[in-house]
């Protein structure tokens, strides 16, 4: 029967039988009890940091595109750990005046002073990023 009660419960029944000051019992249990807490906390915050994690990468997901036009101000080798990079690093300065990288085939023809048009990822946790259209 001692083994179905639980580890706290049997602790308190082999103390009472030991004949243990009522006080020294208290203690006893006391420090049972706050070992307990203790993994019990432990347990909370890793199931709580799981989650947030989960929830940052939910806000990450939802995003909202704008288009944006741009000029090629720059074009750069897309350096790569393979030797078939068919892209190339594109640099755009934006309407509104910010430089951006973004990435494009080298099939796609683009030479310094096009005009482009770029999508802007706005996404729910701040971070913007674009692409090519």
């Amino acid at each position: 029967m001692g083994d179905t009660l639980g580890t706290g419960l049997v602790h308190a029944a082999q103390i009472r039988e030991l004949g243990v000051r009522e006080e020294t019992r208290r203690r006893l249990e006391r420090a049972i009890w706050l070992e307990r807490a203790k993994y019990i906390g432990v347990g909370l915050a890793i199931i709580a940091a799981i989650g947030l994690a989960f929830g940052y990468e939910t806000l990450d997901l939802k995003v909202s595109n704008t288009n944006v036009g741009g000029t090629v101000t720059d074009i750069e080798p897309l350096v790569s750990k393979t030797d078939s990079a068919n892209g190339e690093n594109v640099i755009v300065k934006l309407d509104s005046g910010q430089l951006v990288r973004v990435l494009a085939y080298k099939s796609r023809g683009l030479k310094i002073g096009d005009k482009i048009e770029i999508v802007e990822h706005h996404h729910a946790t701040g971070r913007v990023t674009h692409t090519l259209k």
